[in-house]
């Protein structure tokens, strides 16, 4: 960690600044929090206005060797606390090379080692901030088609929907098809999918017809006959048929590589036009889903019904998904008489 935030910043006093490590002022060393701070997050015709070189000549794709063109310093933009370790490790270097004698002093003596936090960080945005826009979901909808046609597109199809619209940020413990509960009027059949969470606790998620029908297309894409005529344990997500265990039950690791490496290709496709929607693409993950759930669920549905659907023990953990504004008109509304 150390090593590549010392790199990180090297490149940034050479490339950025044209500048040696022994000539780093003040000035410039405040400028560098602040370079952090826009890195990924801003839009280009801005950013060129401020800064000498593209945000794309410093943001890439993850896990990239480092022998390969396409290898970057950053995978997308920094958080709060990565942008905290990024100063951390920065000041240190330059007082052990003052300590050593290589330099006078160190530049970052004269700025404060407060790193303030963005909009949208922090409690209680924090989760709000790592879920997806209409936008960038409607460029991952776009994608779907370019996959080949049968069990890859429709289990991406169903591993969205698993977590854009039923908040599961991961694969259940129990990964069976959806069961039909009668409600409690007796007259109503509906199809529910069980989720058992954190602490084996079990959760029942209703579905609609449009969820029930791509649960049926994935499983006709395995030659399977949809939910009705099957075996209730059957897994919903299976491997493609290939690797050690070819056709076995999908585990929560193989969910993550297939899930990021498609959303790691979408990046790829808008990065030259939206390089920050790029970077938020490749920082997103399987709980990024749930998190986008979460956000989008509390514009349509009580805080209360959220709760129960995401499993939360607390709705405080819930209301961590509004957004600071809707937060503090819900505590308000709160104390507010009816009559």
């Amino acid at each position: 960690s150390y090593r590549k935030e010392a790199e990180r910043y090297l490149l940034w006093c050479l490339l950025e600044r044209r500048t040696a490590l022994s000539s780093v002022r003040a000035g410039d060393a405040a400028l560098f929090l602040r370079w952090l701070e826009g890195l990924g997050r801003t839009d280009e015709k801005a950013w060129a206005q401020q800064w000498r070189i593209p945000q794309s000549r410093w943001i890439g794709p993850k896990n990239m060797p480092r022998t390969s063109p396409a290898w970057r310093p950053f995978n997308g933009p920094l958080s709060a606390t990565s942008r905290r370790n990024a100063v951390v490790v920065v000041r240190q270097l330059h007082n052990f090379l003052k300590n050593t004698g290589y330099l006078i002093f160190s530049p970052f003596d004269q700025v404060s080692p407060k790193v303030p936090l963005l909009k949208g960080e922090g409690a209680p945005q924090a989760f709000a901030d790592r879920s997806l826009t209409d936008e960038q979901w409607a460029e991952i909808v776009s994608r779907i088609d370019d996959l080949p046609e049968g069990w890859p597109r429709e289990r991406m199809k169903l591993i969205l929907m698993m977590g854009k619209s039923l908040g599961m940020g991961a694969l259940p413990d129990r990964d069976a098809l959806p069961r039909h509960d009668r409600a409690d009027g007796g007259f109503k059949v509906r199809a529910a999918i069980e989720i058992v969470g954190k602490g084996a606790k079990v959760r029942r998620l209703p579905l609609n017809d449009e969820q029930r029908t791509i649960i049926d297309d994935a499983l006709r894409a395995r030659g399977i006959a949809g939910v009705a005529g099957s075996d209730p344990e059957t897994p919903l997500l299976v491997n493609l048929g290939r690797g050690r265990n070819a056709h076995g039950p999908m585990t929560r690791s193989g969910l993550y590589v297939v899930l990021t490496k498609f959303l790691e290709e979408v990046a790829l496709d808008v990065a030259s036009e939206r390089p920050m929607d790029a970077a938020k693409l490749r920082a997103s993950s399987t709980h990024w889903l749930r998190h986008t759930f979460a956000v989008n669920a509390l514009t349509e549905m009580s805080v209360n019904v959220v709760q129960a659907a995401m499993g939360h023990a607390s709705v405080a953990t819930t209301g961590r998904y509004l957004s600071p504004e809707e937060e503090a008109m819900s505590e308000a509304m709160e104390k507010m008489k009816a009559l």
